[in-house]
């Protein structure tokens, strides 16, 4: 069992095999339909920049985190698309120690879909999570990394099919503990072909 440590609380993320193969055979899945389906679509590539708040108790010790995030969308259909997330946000803790100091990441790796409502989206995600954490002080540093079951819920809006603004939230879970956020991000996605005919609508 692994723990991301502050003064005041212990966040467990367990690494049990139990999770990554429950969420690979999850994504095997979606991949599988995402291959039968994706030439009926549009396909593009992203990237932009995330804000991350923490909440609940993870918010009691942690100030906001900023990172990024790369995605790609295998469009399904003429309002669909399989989405494949990667990211990164580090985040400081909010105690200010002179000898000691707690940092701790999210890499999210999730796959999902997004559906399209003349510009607005809903996009569910699932996947896995990778939590580093490091603690420093004066004796030295100390790192590890956790692992999670992770999934997230969001919604934005494409403007011109380019550049596009969200919110989501994001939940990492494993033995009944949570380390949940809110996450704001801007990014801007190119696309890699035309839109190709369906058939029957």
């Amino acid at each position: 069992m692994i723990s991301i440590q502050s003064d005041h609380h212990y966040y467990f993320i367990t690494k049990k095999n139990f999770f990554m193969r429950k969420s690979f055979v999850v994504l095997l899945a979606i991949l599988i339909s995402a291959g039968a389906m994706a030439q009926k679509g549009k396909n593009y590539v992203g990237g932009g920049a995330d804000l991350s708040l923490p909440l609940g108790v993870f918010a009691d010790d942690f100030n906001k985190g900023v990172g990024f995030y790369v995605k790609g969308l295998l469009g399904v259909g003429q309002s669909g698309a399989v989405t494949f997330t990667a990211g990164y946000t580090a985040l400081k803790e909010i105690a200010d120690f002179d000898e000691t100091s707690t940092k701790a990441g999210i890499v999210p790796l999730l796959v999902g879909y997004r559906h399209n409502f003349n510009g607005f989206f809903v996009e569910p995600q699932l996947g896995y999570g990778l939590y580093p954490y490091k603690h420093s002080s004066w004796e030295g540093f100390y790192t590890e990394t956790g692992h999670a079951f992770t999934w997230a819920l969001g919604a934005g809006y494409m403007f011109n099919n380019k550049i596009e603004v969200s919110a989501r939230y994001q939940s990492g879970t494993s033995t009944g503990t949570t380390i949940g956020i809110f996450g704001l991000r801007l990014g801007y996605n190119f696309s890699l072909a035309g839109t190709k005919q369906s058939g029957n609508k």
